[in-house]
């Protein structure tokens, strides 16, 4: 039997915790969690501090997991000696970088975890011998891609919002220019990682192959990345940037639509970003996107055939930008630059994501289906407090860089035949409440069912905490699962890295 003893303000919390599974064994008398770690120099804050509550609070604020510690390593041997101290307390362990997580999966997704706040690992180096981008894991976007492009003009494919960290890259991670050069996971050559044994290791395919292949994909549940190196590219300043409204007269037009773009986007040139995107107002929908590297002429040549089947756009915006100014297009932002240490905001909100098969593009009846509800159920849904959106992001067609099936056995990201990633996100505009909860995951999950096939997967990184956990393992990782179990069985068996969703050590 484990015998444990902590702190006065920390009982309540440890006794209701959840410890990771392994063998039971005896500890010494008197000895505790938060005693271990002075004794490994680690700087930690208590719940009894002044600044837990900041440091412990979700980006989500419909999220509230409370952890009974966050920790601030400056140094890995910091970070290597909480682990070690919470394998020997059988604690929950949770690596948290821009703290993003949808479900608050760097709080550790319930009560009771160890959280690891890797803020001060922030560093973005680039090496113009390799062409490579050596980064921090607790930088952000934004700031990655102004380092690394006033360093070098260099950029890596990623995500849009600048202040998401590096649990983005860790779990696929897709940015408009992802058709083109692929997600970010697919960018990484080489980690350095701290393994549930509280060691810190060198990944790459040559080396600790298992445990690199695992990381790239499902990176929280087989250790704490405190450094990457990224793959570069020369950034292209020629991009044209296109955005065409739509304000269909019927549901009928806008499926016409939605289906005559399917089969255009099924062909589509990978230098080509495309999304479809509807803002809580019935059946109107935006088409835009980016075309990295091209004219407008060229644009026009490959994007008129289309249009001209389309109804005429309400509005156009088409331009050419910069590398710089097309981030900052896509963010909604004067800025990519954002804190690297002490960030603060928060949203309340519930999404879900719905990812679906090249080899069995949408039918007809399931848009029907998908423009009928957001008529009939999206308009009610935003008067009441729940303002919406759904964007569909183009991920296959053509000989995009995303689905080549090869890279299956470069990393754990599951989905590599995927023609349409569908976010559905609603914020609560009047805050957190039950009711308002209910009525969230209500909406969403109606709009994710009327649309949803048998086959279709669901995308990590829009993680959904209302999917049990053999649900969410299926839906994320599909064939991938098997092999990332036996992986979990030989580096964290006990799980040490451990949350609703994570990956289960093989029987």
């Amino acid at each position: 039997m484990v015998r444990i003893s902590i702190v006065v303000g920390l009982v309540p919390l440890l006794a209701s915790a959840s410890p990771v599974p392994g063998d039971d064994f005896e500890l010494s008398p008197g000895e505790t969690f938060v005693d271990c770690l002075p004794t490994g120099k680690v700087p930690m804050v208590l719940q009894s501090s002044a600044n837990f509550g900041q440091l412990a609070s979700a980006y989500n604020l419909r999220l509230k997991p409370k952890p009974i510690v966050v920790t601030l390593p400056t140094t890995t041997t910091h970070i290597s000696n909480t682990v070690k101290c919470a394998k020997k307390y059988r604690l929950k362990v949770s690596a948290r970088g821009g703290g993003h997580s949808y479900s608050a999966q760097g709080l550790g997704g319930a009560d009771g975890s160890v959280v690891i706040d890797l803020q001060n690992f922030h560093d973005v180096k680039y090496d113009p011998e390799t062409a490579l981008a050596e980064v921090g894991g607790g930088a952000r976007l934004g700031n990655i891609a102004r380092k690394l492009y006033d360093q070098a003009k260099r950029g890596i494919p990623h995500g849009t919002c600048p202040a998401v960290g590096m649990g983005h890259p860790g779990l696929g991670g897709f940015g408009i220019s992802s058709r083109n050069w692929g997600l970010m996971v697919d960018q990484i050559v080489q980690v350095q990682v701290v393994t549930a044994d509280g060691s810190l290791k060198i990944a790459k395919n040559n080396y600790n192959g298992d445990l690199f292949w695992a990381l790239k994909g499902a990176a929280p549940s087989f250790g704490i990345i405190t450094r990457f190196w990224f793959k570069t590219y020369a950034v292209p300043e020629s991009i044209v940037n296109y955005s065409y409204r739509f304000q269909p007269g019927s549901v009928n037009e806008a499926v016409d639509a939605f289906m005559k773009i399917q089969t255009f986007a099924r062909t589509a040139p990978k230098e080509l970003g495309l999304g479809v995107s509807l803002w809580g107002s019935g059946v109107s929908f935006e088409l835009s996107g980016a075309y990295y590297g091209k004219t407008q002429a060229q644009f026009n040549t490959l994007f008129q055939p289309l249009l001209r089947q389309l109804p005429a756009p309400a509005s156009t915006t088409l331009d050419t930008r910069g590398w710089i100014d097309t981030l900052l297009r896509f963010a909604g932002s004067g800025t990519l630059s954002v804190p690297e240490t002490g960030y603060n905001e928060h949203t309340t909100f519930y999404a879900k994501s719905l990812v679906t098969s090249n080899r069995a593009p949408i039918e007809r009846k399931g848009m029907e289906n998908f423009f009928n509800y957001a008529a009939q159920q999206g308009p009610g849904a935003a008067n009441q407090g729940l303002p919406w959106f759904v964007i569909i992001n183009l991920y296959g067609g053509g000989n995009s860089a995303i689905t080549n099936p090869a890279l299956l056995d470069q990393s754990s990201y599951g989905h590599r035949d995927t023609l349409w990633n569908f976010q559905f996100y609603t914020t609560m505009s009047n805050g957190f409440s039950p009711a308002g909860n209910t009525a969230a995951i209500n909406f969403l999950t109606g709009f994710d069912k009327v649309v949803r096939r048998s086959g279709d997967f669901s995308y990590v990184n829009y993680a959904d905490p209302t999917y049990s956990r053999s649900q969410a393992q299926r839906l994320y990782y599909g064939k991938q699962l098997t092999r990332l179990s036996l992986v979990k069985k030989k580096w964290d068996k006990d799980q040490v890295f451990w949350y609703p969703q994570s990956i289960d050590p093989a029987k």
